[in-house]
């Protein structure tokens, strides 16, 4: 099963010449907690709502002054869109990330998966392999 499969498409973009002010208000306005920060089409950080609020309000920033550049999480960590799903769940575990930038072969930007997005697929999986393992004991339970 490869990354491409599961992760989440379109990403939400904002461009990386943009705003703190405007991110939050893109992030309101779609419902999402999450940006892709992109400089011609290549992911170059990921903004949180977290990051947001926590750099803004804590060091009492103006939010339409400052770049979204300047509080993403930078560098982004981003995976292959054929790399396979162990892959990613290693790549989230080793650099400490909840999310990854899904490229293409040209690096550019397809989609977002997340470390949630891979505990939904293995309670899944698991759900399933626990029904197939009922249905054959005696009892049916």
């Amino acid at each position: 099963m490869s990354v491409e499969a599961y992760c989440q498409k379109p990403a939400r973009t904002i461009d990386a010449a943009e705003t703190a002010q405007v991110a939050a208000e893109r992030m309101d306005k779609d419902g999402v907690g999450c940006l892709v920060v992109v400089e011609k089409g290549r992911p170059v950080g990921i903004l949180t709502d977290r990051e947001l609020v926590l750099e803004i309000l804590c060091n009492k920033l103006d939010a339409s002054a400052v770049g979204v550049t300047e509080i993403a999480a930078r560098p982004v960590v981003t995976i292959a869109e054929d790399a396979p799903l162990a892959e990613a769940a290693q790549r989230i575990r080793r650099h400490a990330v909840r999310r990854l930038a899904v490229v293409d072969n040209k690096g550019k930007l397809v989609g977002v998966i997340a470390a949630d997005d891979l505990l939904q697929l293995v309670v899944g999986e698991l759900g399933g392999l626990a029904k197939a393992v009922r249905s054959q004991s005696p009892s049916g339970r």
